[in-house]
C-alpha cells in the first residue's frame, strides 16, 4: 500500500505497436509497477518513447483497477520506407541524386530527415549551376504501416556566368588572373562542347588558391583571395563572380643560402635554381630548382632528400632571404622487389621492364623510366612504383600494377580519306598466357583495300633481351587507275641497346603484281607508262633485307607529351633467294614532343626518304614514295604533293621525299580524352630527275585544325587542311580527312 493519498502503479502497458517489440519500449520507461504515480516521470517515460524515433505519435493514459491505475502508452509507429523515387529529373542523373541522399528504404520514415535530404538535393543542384530547382517530397502509402517517397525535382535552367571580375586587382591583368582559373565566361561558340561557363562550387574554391599561387609566382608573398561572391542576375539566369584580391607588396630576393648540404656545395646547387638574387621572388622558379635539386639527389641514390625552402620576408623593405635546408638521407639501397596486383601476368615480364635493381642503390631517374617502360606495354590500367623503407638507408621497392583486358575481338570498322570505308575483323590478345607475347589475326575489306595478316610477337626470344616478330599478309590495294596486290612473309629481330635506342634486322618476302589498269577500245594500257610497264611484268618477286636504329625517348608512346624518337631505316631488295625486284631504300625520320602551359603539346617531325632501283630495275610502284593526304601533307589528295603524270594526270610516286610537319595540341575535354589540334605542314615527292629543294616553289605547302579522340574502339582524327599555294586544278579550300577506328 502507498501512503495516504497516493495512486499506485499496479500495470504499465504498450497499445498500438506492431512491428516495434514492447519489450524495447518497455525497457525506455523508468516507471515502476508497485511505485507510486510520478506525473513528472510518465511525462520523461513519453519523451524517451517519443526520442526512439520509431512512432509519429506516443500518447499516455491510465485506467483504474483494483488497488490502484494501469498506465497506457498508446503508439502510433512511422510508417516502413519501402521506396525512394526521384521525378523530373533530367540534367543530374538518379544514381547521383541517390548518391546524395543519405535516406534508406526498408527503415522507419524520418519526416525530419525527409526534409533535410530535400534540402541538401536542392544544394547540390545549386553547387551544379541550377538556382532555381526546387525539391519537393512526397510520401504516399501503398500499404498499411508502408510508404513510398519520391522527390518530385523542378531542375530549372541552369546559369551561366556573364562576368569573371577580380575586385581589389591592381598589379595582375585580369585577363592573365581568368586564363589562369579553370572557370570560364560562358560563350555561345565553344561552351556547348567544352561545358564551360556553368557555375560549379567546388571548382570556384580552387581556384581562389590558383588565383593565389599567381600572386605568388610574381613575388606578392601576402596576397590574400576572399570567398567569391555571385551575383545573380533577376530572372536567375545569368550571374557575376567576384573574387575579392588583398594584393599587398611585390617581393624581391635579397640572398638565397643553402644550410645542411655536405653531399653537393652551395656552388654546385646553385645553377640548378633559375631565381637570382636582385630579381622578383617567383614561387614556381623556386620550386622548379627544389625539383631540380631533390632529382640531381635522387640519381645519386638520396631518393629520401628533402629540401625545404625557408622565407624571411622583410615588409619594411620588401625583400626576402631564402635559405634552402636540405636534409639528406642516403644513400639508398634496394632490398626487394615485390610485383604486387599481377593475376594473369608474369612476374618476370613485369620485372625486366624495372630499371632498378636488387642490392643495388636505387634512383630517381631510373623509377621514372621503368614506369614508362610498364606503361608503354599497354597491358596495364595503371602502374604505381612506391619506395617502402625497411631502414633509413633501405627499401623495399612495391610495383603495384592494376591489370587491364589485353584480348580483343573486334568486329566493326572505320574511315579514313585515303582508304574510304573499311571492314573490320580482328581477334588480338597483347598479352598471350600472361608471357607479354603478341598474337593477332586481322582482316579489313573495303572499296578501296583487302587485308589479310596474321602476327606473332615474342619479346624476349629464349628468355634473352631479343624480340622476334612474323608476319604472313595479303594486301590488295585500289588506287585512282590500278590495283596493286601484295602477298607475303616478314621477320624482324630486334634489341634494346642501352636504355632508348632500338636496332631490329628484317627479311621481307612477297609477290607482287600491278593489274586491272584502265584500257581503250583496242585493249591498251592507258594509265601513266610507269604502271602500264609494271602490269606488263606480271607477278614480280621481292626479296629484301631491311635494318633499323631507334632512339625513343618518348614518355608515353600513345600519346607523348616529351621526348623525341630518331630513326633511320634502310631496306636492300635483290636477287638472291628468288628475288627480281632490286632497289635500296633509306628513311630517316625524326619527332620531338615540347610540353608547354595548361596541358598543351608543341611536337615537330620530319621525314627524308630516298630509294634508288639497281642493275636496270625500276623502284616498284608499290615502294615508291606518296606525299600528299592525312600522314604526310595535309590539304592535298593522296600522292599530290609529289609527281603526277602530265598525260593522264595518275599519281606515280616519287623515289624521294621530304616531310616536316609542326603540331600544337591542346585538350579540349581532358577527361575525354579530346584534343585540338593545329598544324602547319611541308613536303614534296620527287621523281628520279628532280633534286631535291628545300626553298622555293619545289616544296608544297599545308595548314589547317582538327580535333583527335582516344577511345575504346582506337583513335579517331578529324583534320581540315588547306593547300597553301594551289596549282592550277587542284583544290583550294579546306580539305577533310578523316581516320576513324583502327586505320593508323
Amino acid at each position: 500500500m502507498g501512503l495516504a493519498g497516493e495512486v499506485l502503479v499496479k500495470a504499465i502497458e504498450v497499445r498500438g505497436n506492431k512491428k516495434i517489440d514492447k519489450f524495447a519500449i518497455l525497457a525506455k520507461i523508468k516507471s515502476k509497477e508497485e511505485q507510486a504515480l510520478n506525473q513528472e516521470q510518465i511525462r520523461e517515460d513519453l519523451k524517451a518513447i517519443y526520442q526512439m524515433g520509431f512512432f509519429e505519435d506516443v500518447m499516455v493514459s491510465t485506467e483504474d483497477i483494483e488497488g490502484g491505475v494501469r498506465v497506457v502508452f498508446a503508439v502510433m509507429e512511422t510508417p516502413f520506407l519501402i521506396e525512394i523515387q526521384f521525378s523530373g529529373n533530367e540534367k543530374i542523373e538518379t544514381e547521383t541524386l541517390k548518391d546524395k541522399s543519405t535516406l534508406k528504404t526498408q527503415t522507419f520514415v524520418d519526416r525530419q530527415q525527409v526534409k533535410e535530404n530535400a534540402e541538401k538535393l536542392r544544394e547540390h543542384y545549386e553547387k551544379e549551376g541550377y538556382f532555381e530547382a526546387r525539391v519537393i517530397p512526397f510520401l504516399k502509402a501503398v500499404e498499411e504501416d508502408k510508404v513510398t517517397l519520391t522527390f518530385f525535382i523542378k531542375e530549372g535552367s541552369q546559369a551561366k556566368i556573364r562576368r569573371i571580375l577580380f575586385e581589389g586587382r591592381h598589379a595582375l591583368p585580369a585577363g592573365e588572373l581568368r586564363k589562369g582559373i579553370e572557370t570560364r565566361q560562358y560563350s555561345w561558340l565553344t561552351s556547348w562542347l567544352t561545358s564551360s561557363g556553368i557555375y560549379k562550387k567546388e571548382i570556384l574554391e580552387q581556384d581562389v588558391e590558383r588565383i593565389k599561387e599567381l600572386y605568388l609566382d610574381q613575388g606578392y608573398l601576402q596576397v590574400q583571395v576572399g570567398t567569391p561572391r555571385v551575383v545573380l542576375s533577376q530572372g536567375k539566369q545569368r550571374f557575376d563572380i567576384i573574387f575579392p584580391i588583398v594584393e599587398g607588396d611585390q617581393f624581391r630576393v635579397r640572398a638565397i643560402e643553402f644550410s645542411g648540404n655536405t653531399l653537393f656545395s652551395a656552388g654546385q646547387l646553385r645553377p640548378f635554381f633559375k631565381l637570382k638574387e636582385g630579381e622578383v621572388l617567383k614561387r614556381n622558379l623556386l620550386h622548379e630548382g627544389v625539383r631540380a635539386v631533390t632529382d640531381e639527389y635522387g640519381e645519386n641514390g638520396y631518393i629520401f632528400t628533402q629540401v625545404i625552402p625557408r622565407l624571411s620576408p622583410d615588409p619594411l623593405t620588401q625583400v626576402v632571404d631564402v635559405v634552402l635546408e636540405v636534409r639528406e638521407q642516403g644513400p639508398v639501397t634496394v632490398r626487394r622487389i615485390n610485383i604486387l596486383g599481377n593475376e594473369k601476368t608474369r612476374d618476370k615480364v613485369i620485372r625486366r621492364e624495372v630499371r632498378v635493381y636488387e642490392q643495388e642503390v636505387i634512383n630517381t631517374q631510373s623509377l621514372k623510366r621503368s614506369f614508362q617502360r610498364l606503361n608503354n606495354l599497354n597491358f596495364f590500367e595503371s602502374v604505381e612504383i612506391v619506395p617502402q623503407e625497411v631502414k633509413p638507408d633501405v627499401v623495399d621497392l612495391n610495383v603495384r600494377i592494376k591489370e587491364k583486358p589485353t584480348g580483343t575481338f573486334s568486329v566493326g570498322g572505320g574511315y579514313s580519306s585515303v582508304d574510304r570505308l573499311v571492314a573490320l575483323l580482328e581477334i588480338t590478345q597483347g598479352n598471350l598466357f600472361g608471357r607479354g607475347q603478341l598474337l593477332r589475326g586481322r582482316l579489313e575489306t573495303g572499296k578501296q583495300r583487302t587485308t589479310y595478316s596474321l602476327t606473332f610477337r615474342e619479346p624476349y626470344l629464349l628468355g634473352y633481351p631479343v624480340a622476334g616478330t612474323i608476319d604472313l599478309f595479303d594486301h590488295e590495294r585500289s588506287f585512282d587507275t590500278y590495283k596493286e596486290g601484295r602477298r607475303g612473309v616478314g621477320i624482324v629481330l630486334s634489341k634494346a641497346f642501352r636504355e632508348y635506342v632500338d636496332a631490329s634486322l628484317g627479311y621481307t618476302h612477297e609477290t607482287l603484281r600491278v593489274f586491272d589498269t584502265p584500257r581503250d577500245a583496242t585493249g591498251a594500257c592507258i594509265a601513266a607508262s610507269v604502271i602500264c610497264e609494271e602490269e606488263k611484268l606480271g607477278h614480280t618477286k621481292t626479296s629484301s633485307v631491311s635494318m633499323s636504329v631507334a632512339r625513343d625517348t618518348r614518355d608515353f608512346f600513345f600519346d607523348p607529351r616529351q621526348g623525341t624518337r630518331n630513326s633511320i631505316f634502310y631496306e636492300y631488295a635483290g636477287t638472291f633467294l628468288g628475288g627480281t625486284n632490286h632497289y635500296n631504300k633509306v628513311i630517316l625520320d625524326s619527332s620531338r614532343y615540347f610540353p608547354l602551359w595548361l596541358d598543351t603539346v608543341f611536337s615537330l617531325h620530319a621525314r627524308l626518304g630516298y630509294a634508288q632501283g639497281m642493275q636496270g630495275k625500276e623502284v616498284p610502284q608499290g615502294e615508291r614514295f606518296y606525299v600528299g593526304g592525312l600522314n604526310t601533307v595535309r590539304g592535298f589528295d593522296y600522292g599530290r604533293a609529289g609527281p603526277v603524270d602530265e598525260k593522264t594526270g595518275d599519281v606515280i610516286g616519287g623515289n624521294k621525299e621530304v616531310i616536316f610537319n609542326a603540331e600544337y595540341l591542346f585538350p579540349i575535354l581532358a577527361e575525354a580524352k579530346i584534343k585540338g589540334v593545329l598544324f602547319f605542314d611541308a613536303g614534296r615527292g620527287f621523281n628520279n630527275a628532280e633534286r631535291i629543294q628545300l626553298r622555293g616553289p619545289r616544296l608544297r605547302y599545308g595548314a589547317g585544325f582538327g580535333i583527335r579522340l582516344l577511345l575504346p574502339i582506337g583513335p579517331i582524327r578529324l583534320e581540315w587542311g588547306k593547300n597553301l599555294d594551289p596549282q592550277p586544278g587542284e583544290k583550294s579550300g579546306f580539305l577533310p580527312e578523316f581516320s576513324i577506328g583502327t586505320l593508323f
